[in-house]
């Protein structure tokens, strides 16, 4: 009766299948949250290639009318692909200063963005009779697994880009 009992103990056949089982949801659970961190990290780069685009393509004109920039603002939902567009907010700005230093908001529009306070530069970055396009973009991520992240975090991004073909950026 000993012999079998003995047998039985000593036998490391089953082993790899039973640390296998006890470490398969640990690695389960580590590769989702692993996944759900990857995306959000592709979602916030690419609110940063939006914000820099926006900026950009403004810049590149003298003057701009409300139906160049609702194309231009329409662009980030390409941009945002394969994920949701419905949380992207854009908004874009000019800001100039006066003789004086005196930065003040030249106009601005925006798509889906959140009330929030005016766009603005930091200080001391815009010298006397300067002017800049701000891009303010802003994603409210929401995880797929709500279990792992939080369950909504909103992602920011600030673009700033000085006219390239004029002082100014004038909207007609």
């Amino acid at each position: 009766m000993r012999g079998p009992i003995l047998r039985f103990l000593r036998d490391a056949r089953g082993a790899a299948a039973l640390e296998f089982g006890l470490i398969l949801p640990f690695l389960f659970v580590m590769h989702l949250t692993i996944v759900e961190i990857v995306q959000a990290w592709q979602v916030r780069t690419r609110i940063a290639h939006i914000a820099s685009s926006l900026a950009d393509v403004t810049s590149q004109n003298r003057s701009v009318s409300d139906s160049d920039l609702a194309d231009i603002l329409l662009a980030g939902d390409a941009m945002i692909r394969p994920y949701p567009g419905l949380p992207l907010g854009e908004r874009v700005s000019s800001l100039a200063s006066d003789q004086y230093g005196v930065v003040r908001v030249d106009w601005t529009t925006s798509r889906n963005f959140p009330s929030s306070p005016p766009p603005s530069v930091p200080a001391g970055f815009l010298k006397p009779n300067e002017s800049i396009v701000v891009a303010d973009v802003v994603y409210d991520y929401q995880p797929a697994l709500h279990f792992f992240l939080a369950d909504n975090f909103r992602l920011k991004h600030t673009s700033y880009v000085r006219p390239r073909v004029s002082a100014k950026v004038e909207k007609r």
